[in-house]
């Protein structure tokens, strides 16, 4: 039996809202199923994976299955429906995630583990009741309400539609709450999809650039290298990295330690971001020879060359001016390349890394042992480079960062905006704030 320690699972409530158990605020509720290879009926079955952590359906991945005519009615999903993961989950994801069915979806059911419930509108706004039952998920509330087996969590429906939810009183006030959290979630939506917007276009600029480069009507020729063929500027040499005397050179193999003894070291993790930006780094002690042949300087590029995980090999960053504030040294995962400025601006060897072309030749040149992918210095010597005027490469290089810079300007814009829904989340359905219509 649940108990409640709040008025609501969520919360207390002001004194003109009430405490409504989940099932008398719909009119239906209904099991899915998961259906045949071939049916009478074929539909596209909605499971868990469609849902996003955001309260929407994601439906580029929806697999077909058969059906008797009675159960591909049954299960047909309606504009309204709250679709609810019943089972599934994991060690840290509880079950209980929610999506809604925001228009008619014609030929579209949903599978066993999804429980469909049907809002009753004249009880409760539904576009409310979804976002109630989106933050009992997101609270961690709901792991009262579930149960564990061996792989899987399976939410207690019983308890689940017995528990008390927060309702105002006034239809007009439960639209205005639930409107403004969709309007809310809305406008995360678009900031997410502008985001895939800029990276699909900084990608493909970061290709041109790096390969033909940005000015318009140049001559081009095709060219080879590890079987691949692409196409390269005609007026820039392509040489092997080796020919332009790198200094290359591989990192600490100091351990770590919490007490912040000794000097910073840049990681992996820092070296994911495509510029690096400066954060909590771990410490180690190290020689004093390591410090003066490890440190770091503006323009040294850092490259992963040894990691289980294969994407991560050639993944690249560039120290840019300014940014480091004191002596700080590299881990032994990474590589350090250090080029001469005058002939190739370390900031351009950084997007050629990261450009599709040279994501190939770090796949070619990297190889594998005892279950870890590597990319030596010697392989890395061999890396085809191309080599525009220096000045050319600074125009590059500039209008790559202002790309760069606006995917992370959208993506501080999208953390604040996720942090404004879930201060509406908070307070719009505990009545700590009202919206009066």
């Amino acid at each position: 039996m649940i108990r409640h320690h709040f008025q609501t699972i969520l919360c207390d409530i002001p004194d003109d809202w009430r405490a409504r158990p989940l099932r008398s605020l719909l009119s239906d509720d209904l099991s899915g199923d998961w259906g045949d290879d071939e049916g009478e009926v074929m539909l596209a079955v909605l499971r868990s994976t469609n849902f996003t952590d955001s309260a929407n359906l994601d439906v580029t991945d929806v697999a077909r299955r058969g059906f008797t005519g009675a159960k591909a009615a049954q299960i047909q999903v309606q504009p309204n429906d709250i679709l609810v993961e019943r089972s599934g989950g994991g060690p840290n994801q509880p079950v209980g995630r929610v999506a809604m069915v925001r228009g008619p979806m014609p030929g579209t059911g949903f599978a066993n583990f999804v429980q469909a419930l049907r809002p009753n509108a004249a009880t409760i706004s539904p576009e409310l009741l979804l976002w109630v039952l989106h933050q009992l998920n997101r609270s961690g509330f709901v792991e009262r309400l579930q149960h564990q087996t061996t792989q899987m969590r399976n939410l207690d429906l019983r308890d689940y539609l017995k528990v008390l939810l927060p309702v105002p009183t006034d239809p007009a006030e439960q639209a205005c709450i639930g409107e403004t959290l969709k309007a809310a979630d809305g406008h995360i939506c678009a900031i997410e999809e502008q985001i895939r917007e800029a990276e699909r276009v900084k990608r493909s600029l970061v290709e041109q650039g790096t390969t033909v480069g940005l000015r318009a009507g140049v001559a081009t020729k095709a060219t080879n290298r590890y079987r691949y063929d692409f196409e390269v500027n005609a007026a820039w040499d392509q040489v092997e990295l080796r020919t332009l005397k790198p200094q290359i050179d591989y990192g600490t193999n100091e351990p770590s330690n919490d007490y912040r003894a000794g000097v910073p070291v840049i990681a992996i993790p820092q070296v994911l971001a495509s510029r690096f930006a400066l954060s909590e780094l771990p410490f180690a002690e190290v020689s004093t020879q390591e410090k003066e042949s490890l440190e770091l300087k503006p323009h040294d590029v850092l490259l992963v060359r040894t990691n289980g995980n294969p994407s991560y090999i050639g993944r690249s960053t560039v120290i840019p001016e300014g940014v480091l504030d004191t002596l700080t040294i590299f881990a032994s995962y990474l590589i350090r390349i250090r080029v001469d400025e005058r002939r190739l601006r370390g900031a351009f060897l950084n997007y050629v890394l990261q450009s599709q072309t040279g994501r190939r030749q770090s796949n070619c040149l990297a190889n594998t042992s005892a279950g870890n992918f590597n990319l030596g210095a010697r392989s890395l010597s061999r890396f085809l480079i191309p080599l525009p005027k220096a000045e050319e490469q600074d125009d590059i290089v500039a209008a790559l960062n202002a790309s760069d810079d606006l995917v992370l300007d959208l993506r501080k814009q999208l953390a604040a905006a996720r942090r404004v829904k879930q201060s509406l989340l908070q307070n719009l359905l505990t009545g700590k704030i009202r919206l009066r219509p």
